[in-house]
């Protein structure tokens, strides 16, 4: 039976997560683009270099990092869409111009426009968005505009109207009500808003006063939440809004933990200390040093037979948690293996968080590729970055002794521990040995139908690891299918499935809407 006019809260919430992210992938890249620029215009450096350097750095700053309500209004319209995401794009960018030009007719009609110069705005509510004297929302306006405009889209593009009109049908009349409904959003916005401005300020102040537990409990919850793909719904308003917190920097307002931590790179000479914001950006430790001892463990308590094949699986797989971040391959291992051992490392996470932060540790730390140019740029005194080594190395080894001792006491099947291990290669897809890019994890066409076949996926999107897909009916689901094309788990809603392949899901992604017809929707 057909289940695609109900959607279950968990898989709205679910397909929001999945969708947020697609933006925020292209911020990782930029965040790297502006950390060599920074390095660049370092004291001591070449004149040509720092001055290549400083406009690299205001170019990105000011295009970026200044303007991300419309990069997520744009980027989650395209994302939530579930098809015509040309169209979409086009949409979003009309309904946010529109919200904006609303939003500041109201305010100037009802005699709440601030008269004063953009330079004084901070702190006042209001704030200038693509030149518009409008409410200061950060990322939320566009946000809430891009769903509005995916479900819109969705749900009205199909529309279609007598051949006289029929012009203005489809996503034409999608437009049209994506339209009314920004300008709507935006006249109501200058009734709505203080009071979520005041709860938001109340947020700030619940976390800051909760002090070490807050702590504890972000890094908590951005692990537990891994398996049902809800975690970026913890992080991305800390990082990317104003919950994150609001500073000026060089005359510049900043709103959230990543655009303040960036600010304060390219002023480093001028910094006298890092703001309280850092703290929601301490996720590394475990993605780097957890990691490292998890590993280490598996190795340790493998079967001797099998020991080399658990190297030869998990030290590259360990070197990219490190390097990039990515670490959900071994944590759906972990929880597959034993809840128990992925609670643990959950608990982990937000205690040495804590460790961190008390230690007066004040710098990002993400996967090494990110967060070393941090370590160069910004002074020592200020950041104590090598805070990080030893903390690191306890880590390790408090890692270590968990999961090997959770792993014998409870003789979980860890990697090269299984009765019939599947590293003997009897389960693994055959492939040809010169497959490469995606091919090299198996055939798309296993994942199609093993999701119950084409006419029976409604959309497919992916986010940094995983491949996230709307079903119409979940009853055609065969895992022993989708098991065909390698893939670290799988994880099923209501009408919806996550199958978590990794670092090339962007790619098989790709080759499903190619083989769906879809790529040029």
């Amino acid at each position: 039976m057909e289940q695609t006019d109900k959607i279950d809260l968990s898989g709205v919430l679910k397909r929001f997560s999945g969708a947020m992210i697609q933006p925020t992938l292209f911020l990782a890249v930029g965040g790297i683009v502006l950390a060599v620029s920074v390095l660049l215009k370092m004291e001591g450096m070449p004149s040509a270099l720092v001055a290549l350097g400083t406009f690299v750095y205001t170019v990105l700053m000011n295009g970026v990092i200044s303007n991300l309500p419309v990069i997520f209004c744009v980027g989650l319209t395209v994302s939530l869409a579930k098809k015509k995401k040309a169209d979409a794009a086009v949409i979003a960018i009309c309904s946010f111009l529109v919200f904006l030009q609303a939003n500041h007719a109201w305010l100037a009609s009802t005699g709440m426009l601030l008269d004063l110069e953009p330079d004084a705005l901070w702190g006042t509510g209001q704030n200038m968005v693509l030149g518009v004297q409008v409410d200061d929302t950060g990322v939320f306006a566009g946000i809430v505009l891009a769903c509005l405009n995916g479900w819109i889209i969705n749900k009205y593009s199909n529309v279609q109207f007598p051949d006289v009109v029929h012009i203005y049908g489809g996503t034409r009349f999608a437009y049209a009500l994506c339209l009314v409904a920004a300008c709507l959003f935006g006249i109501a916005l200058v009734h709505v808003w203080p009071v979520i401005n005041a709860g938001i300020n109340s947020l700030q102040g619940t976390m800051s006063a909760s002090g070490s537990f807050g702590v504890f409990l972000y890094g908590f919850l951005n692990r537990i939440l891994i398996p049902v793909g809800l975690h970026h719904l913890i992080y991305m308003p800390f990082l990317y809004s104003a919950v994150g917190g609001s500073v000026a920097i060089a005359g510049q307002v900043y709103e959230g933990a990543y655009p303040i931590f960036m600010a304060e790179m390219g002023n480093a000479a001028s910094l006298t200390a890092m703001d309280e914001s850092v703290r929601f950006m301490m996720l590394g430790l475990g993605k780097i040093f957890g990691t490292t001892g998890a590993v280490l463990a598996f190795i340790s308590t493998a079967k001797p037979e099998y020991r080399k094949q658990v190297i030869s699986m998990l030290v590259p797989a360990a070197l990219v948690a490190a390097l990039a971040g990515i670490t959900e391959p071994f944590e759906f291992m972990y929880l597959f293996a034993s809840p128990l051992l992925f609670f643990a490392h959950s608990v982990l996470d937000g205690i040495f968080q804590v460790i961190l932060h008390l230690s007066g540790f004040r710098v990002m730390l993400t996967g090494l590729i990110e967060t070393i140019p941090g370590f160069i740029v910004l002074p020592a005194s200020l950041t104590r970055w090598y805070l990080s080594i030893p903390i690191g190395i306890l880590g390790i080894g408090t890692w270590f002794v968990v999961f090997r001792t959770l792993i014998l006491k409870l003789d979980l099947k860890t990697p090269g521990r299984e009765d019939y291990d599947a590293l003997d290669g009897a389960d693994t897809p055959a492939v040809a040995p010169k497959a490469k890019g995606v091919a090299a994890l198996g055939d798309v066409t296993d994942l199609i139908e093993g999701m119950g076949g084409s006419d029976n996926i409604v959309s497919v999107l992916n986010c940094m690891t995983r491949l996230r897909v709307d079903l119409k009916d979940m009853s055609l689901v065969d895992e022993g299918r989708i098991n065909r094309f390698k893939n670290s788990g799988i994880v099923k809603g209501k009408n919806n499935v996550q199958i978590i392949i990794g670092m090339r899901v962007q790619e098989a992604c790709d080759a499903i809407e190619v083989k769906l017809g879809r790529s040029s929707s």
